[in-house]
């Protein structure tokens, strides 16, 4: 929370009223105030809605969940008509443009009047509905499971992000777990909401998930509050180990501690549990093994890469603590002299300062080819780790102007699934790409780490870039083929596009 937040949660607590706020700030107050009432409000009418819905509570049961736990975690059931939630929110008596600030809604323009309501539809319809807390408990957001069997629409959609909710900062299962982190010594980070559960249900309560993207710098700060250790349990296919990577990544990058749990191919926390039960899932819990293991078990023979890549890793930590035993632990897996990793560790921390101290950018590119331009390998990257921004640089990006095959086919696919409504995800994309793009994409998603702070501005510049050279290389052609007309009519264009990107 914020001071003033905090100020008046406690003000709320001991009955004391607060007005101080100016024209504006009251405004939001009140904005604020309402979508925490209209999140209250929506879970209350589709946790009703489960209770009517025989196949819904059968869906849950075959699932292995039981009453208590469903009523736990306030699980719910959107209904498939397209504005039953609007019109029930609309009675209460929400307004108009605080229920489209919700995102619980969305609007399409009356074509006559230009006005809000003729054509309302709810965003969530027929799904099973996932209720997500701040840490305080407050409901600030939902993400929904489909009923449908139909293969084209998404499984899983979350709400949109809004005044009182960020899809890459929130936690799933943070407001039941915190207390249970701090008494373990740690949180169990899983992939999905049925795993949260599944782990709550068998007394594993420390469990939390990210919201269906991969895991963010900003979600491990929240769990650090609670504990600087976690142990990460993701899928043990393809995409999970690369999950697993990049989160990896990111535990050293904030200095927390990891282990990790690699399961069986085709398992999940959820679907072991209910295979092979719960002691048996904290029997594995046991025998987690450190990030480095797990590294060099999964590097196949490219064992001197890994080295180095580790290597990378452990000089990202701002822990000395960390860094030392890291190395210790990686001569002694490796065989490689540890005299020898402690001399390229400082190589690798030199070639770092001397980089900070020029001036060069913060954002980390592994150098996957030269022949490859860093823009288009940024973006892509971004795309990877930060799937709900995707659909905003596809749309303004000019795919024809990207150099690299393997990268342009990979963004044209990205379009493909978005265009069919589906959500963007690296597991859903390794799937229709080829071995060349998978491995290009596996590489991107291991090897760098995006400065989310500074995102937009990276965006913005690589996509001005990539523009510019697409059009400046139509200027070279032009001049060659002697196409005057042609010529002036790009320089025209190059023109329009500076000033509209700067």
């Amino acid at each position: 929370m914020t001071f003033q937040e905090s100020l008046s949660y406690l003000a709320d607590k001991a009955g004391v009223h607060i007005e101080k706020f100016s024209r504006g700030q009251a405004f939001n107050k009140g904005l604020k105030e309402n979508l925490f009432a209209i999140h209250k409000e929506a879970l209350l009418f589709f946790k009703n809605n489960l209770k009517d819905s025989k196949p819904a509570l059968s869906y849950l049961k075959e699932r292995g969940l039981n009453s208590e736990t469903i009523e736990k975690f306030s699980i719910g059931l959107s209904t498939n008509k397209n504005d039953s939630l609007f019109n029930h929110l609309k009675k209460l008596g929400f307004s108009i443009e605080h229920i489209k600030s919700s995102g619980l809604v969305h609007f399409k323009k009356n074509n006559s009047s230009g006005a809000y309501g003729e054509d309302a539809f709810d965003f969530f319809r027929d799904r099973l509905m996932f209720p997500i807390f701040d840490i305080q408990g407050g409901v600030i957001a939902f993400g929904g499971r489909t009923m449908s069997s139909s293969k084209n629409i998404p499984k899983y959609i979350n709400s949109p992000d809004s005044m009182i909710f960020k899809k890459s900062d929130s936690v799933y299962g943070i407001n039941s777990s915190k207390n249970f982190i701090t008494q373990k010594g740690y949180s169990i980070i899983v992939e999905g909401y049925m795993d949260t559960i599944m782990c709550h249900q068998s007394s594993i309560n420390n469990a939390v998930a990210p919201l269906g993207t991969a895991l963010t710098s900003s979600q491990l700060r929240r769990l650090k509050r609670f504990s600087n250790n976690v142990l990460l349990i993701f899928d043990g296919d393809t995409a999970g180990i690369s999950a697993t990577k990049r989160s990896i990544e990111i535990c050293y990058a904030e200095g927390m501690i990891s282990k990790i749990l690699p399961l069986p191919k085709g398992e999940d926390p959820d679907t072991y549990i209910r295979r092979h039960g719960s002691d048996n899932f904290r029997k594995q819990i046991a025998r987690a093994i450190s990030p480095l293991e797990f590294l060099l078990n999964v590097s196949g023979k490219n064992n001197l890469d890994t080295v180095r890549y580790i290597l990378r890793l452990i000089s990202s930590s701002p822990d000395t603590l960390q860094r030392d035993e890291a190395i210790r632990e990686l001569a002694e897996r490796s065989k490689v002299n540890e005299i020898v990793l402690r001399e390229e560790l400082k190589n690798i921390s030199l070639k770092k300062y001397s980089a900070n101290a020029e001036g060069k950018t913060s954002q980390k590119i592994v150098d996957i080819g030269s022949s490859i331009c860093k823009e288009e390998q940024m973006l892509l990257k971004i795309v990877l780790s930060m799937p709900e921004r995707a659909e905003d640089i596809i749309y303004n990006l000019d795919i024809k102007a990207i150099k690299d095959t393997a990268i342009s086919n990979i963004f044209q696919k990205a379009k493909s699934v978005i265009d069919s409504d589906k959500s963007l995800s690296v597991k859903n994309l390794l799937n229709i790409c080829s071995s060349e793009e998978q491995s290009l994409i596996t590489r991107l998603t291991i090897d760098s780490e995006i400065d989310s702070e500074n995102a937009n501005e990276t965006i913005s510049d690589c996509i001005k870039a990539i523009s510019l050279k697409g059009i400046e290389k139509k200027i070279r052609m032009a001049g060659q083929t002697g196409d005057v007309n042609l010529l002036r009519v790009l320089l025209n264009e190059k023109k329009r596009l500076t000033k509209r990107l700067t």
